[in-house]
C-alpha cells in the first residue's frame, strides 16, 4: 500500500494548491464523492481448485471503492479512488486511479498518475456497469489494467483515442509499454448503435519471468488456467472490439493475439476473444458515449430485468506446453433504480493441454449484489 502513496501525496499536495487558486471565489471549484459496495458468494467444483476439492464455497467483499473527484475551472480535474477487496483468504488495499489531469488544448488532454492503460472495451469499462460478475477470460488474461504514466486523449460522443507510455509498478526494473487505443461508431441513434475498436500495445519486459495465470471468471478460485512460463524480452498485443445495440439487445465482442518474445529469440503466439449477448426483458435500453455503454436506469420503480449469455476462450498452448480453455456463461441481472444491482451468473468451463488436476470437471455459480452510493 505504501507504494501507492507515491501518487497520493502529488494529488493531495495539488489539490492544497487550488484550494489557495480558489481562495474567496469557490464558483469553479467541484467536488464530488462516491463509490459502490459489491458482495456476494462463489461456488465452485473441482475444476476451478489446484487441489481438486469436489465442492469449495466463498464469502467475498468484490469491491468496496471510494473515491473523490475534483474539478477546477473548465479544464483541471483529479481522481482518488480507494478500493478494498476480500475473499475469505486475502485482503487488498490499495488506490486505485490516483491521476491529474489538464483538458485545455485544443486537441485533446493529458492524464499524469496511476489509471487504466487504454486497452478493450471490456477492460476499460467500470466494474460497475459490466453486465457480468467478472470480466471475460480473454479480457483476465490479455488486457492490460492499471499503470503508471502519462496519456493523452480525446473523447467524443462518437469517437475516442488515447496514447500512453506507461511502467507497471514503480521497481525501476519493472516493464514498460506503450499503449494506444481508437474507437468509432459509424451508427449512433436511440435505437441503434455500432461500435467499433483497435488498441495495442508493446511491453519492454526487461527479462521479467512471464507467464498467464487465471481463475476463469471466479474471483476467488484458483489460477488453474496457465500459459507456459519463461523470461521475456518484449511482447506485443492487438486487441479488436465489436459492440451493436439494438433496442434493449446489446452484443460485444472482442478478438486478442499476443506475440512474446523469449530471452534468446524464441517466440510464442496466444490468442483469445469472446463474444457476449444481452438482452433487457423489461424494455430499457444502454445509453452510448464516449466509446462505452452506459448503466441501466430502470423505467418502472419495479426494477429491470437482463438475461446475458457469454463464451469466452483462450489459446494458451504452444510447444505441447500450456492449456486451452474456455467458458460458457449464462446470467441473470435484476436492477433497482440506478444504484442497486444483483447479477447471478452459472459458468461452465472446459480446458484441454496442461491440467493442474487429473479430471478437471465442475461448474461454478457467483451471486453478486452491488450498491452505489
Amino acid at each position: 500500500m505504501m507504494g501507492d502513496l507515491r501518487w497520493a501525496m502529488p494529488v493531495m499536495w495539488l489539490m492544497a494548491c487550488f484550494s489557495l487558486q480558489v481562495r474567496a471565489d469557490t464558483t469553479d471549484f467541484e467536488a464530488d464523492i462516491g463509490g459502490y459496495a459489491v458482495g456476494g458468494v462463489d461456488h465452485y467444483g473441482a475444476f476451478y481448485d489446484e487441489e481438486g476439492v469436489d465442492s469449495t464455497t466463498n464469502t467475498v467483499l468484490r469491491k468496496l471503492r471510494l473515491g473523490l473527484e475534483l474539478a477546477y475551472g473548465e479544464h483541471w480535474s483529479f481522481e482518488l479512488d480507494g478500493d478494498y477487496q476480500y475473499d475469505g483468504d486475502e485482503q487488498v488495499l490499495e488506490f486505485d486511479d490516483v491521476w491529474l489531469r489538464y483538458d485545455g488544448f485544443g486537441w485533446g488532454g493529458v492524464q499524469v498518475g496511476q489509471m487504466k492503460e487504454p486497452f478493450g472495451f471490456e477492460r476499460t469499462s467500470g466494474y460497475s456497469s459490466l453486465m457480468t460478475n467478472e470480466r471475460s477470460l480473454a479480457t483476465s488474461a490479455f488486457a492490460p489494467g492499471r499503470s503508471e504514466g502519462v496519456m493523452v486523449n480525446r473523447a467524443g460522443k462518437k469517437a475516442t483515442w488515447a496514447l500512453g507510455v506507461f511502467r507497471e509498478d514503480a521497481d525501476a526494473k519493472s516493464p514498460r509499454a506503450v499503449t494506444g487505443r481508437v474507437t468509432f461508431a459509424p451508427l449512433r441513434s436511440e435505437h441503434q448503435t455500432v461500435h467499433l475498436g483497435l488498441a495495442g500495445s508493446w511491453r519492454d519486459m526487461r527479462g521479467e519471468r512471464f507467464q498467464i495465470r487465471d481463475h476463469g471468471e471466479v474471483y476467488s478460485a484458483d489460477n488453474v488456467i496457465r500459459s507456459p512460463r519463461f523470461d521475456a524480452d518484449d511482447l506485443a498485443l492487438l486487441g479488436g472490439e465489436f459492440a451493436w445495440r439494438r433496442d434493449s439487445v446489446t452484443v460485444t465482442s472482442e478478438a486478442m493475439t499476443q506475440r512474446v518474445r523469449q530471452v534468446g529469440g524464441d517466440e510464442w503466439q496466444f490468442s483469445g476473444g469472446y463474444a457476449q449477448l444481452g438482452y433487457l426483458l423489461t424494455g430499457e435500453h444502454r445509453g452510448y458515449s464516449r466509446g462505452e455503454f452506459d448503466r441501466i436506469d430502470p423505467l418502472s420503480h419495479l426494477g429491470a430485468v437482463e438475461l446475458v449469455a457469454r463464451w469466452s476462450g483462450v489459446d494458451l498452448r504452444q510447444r505441447d506446453v500450456g492449456a486451452e480453455a474456455s467458458i460458457a456463461m449464462l446470467g441473470i441481472n435484476y436492477y433497482w433504480r440506478k444504484s442497486v444491482l444483483l447479477r447471478v451468473n452459472y459458468l461452465i468451463p472446459t480446458i484441454s493441454g496442461n491440467a493442474l488436476m487429473a479430471n478437471p470437471d465442475g461448474d461454478a455459480v457467483t451471486v453478486r449484489a452491488q450498491l452505489r452510493f
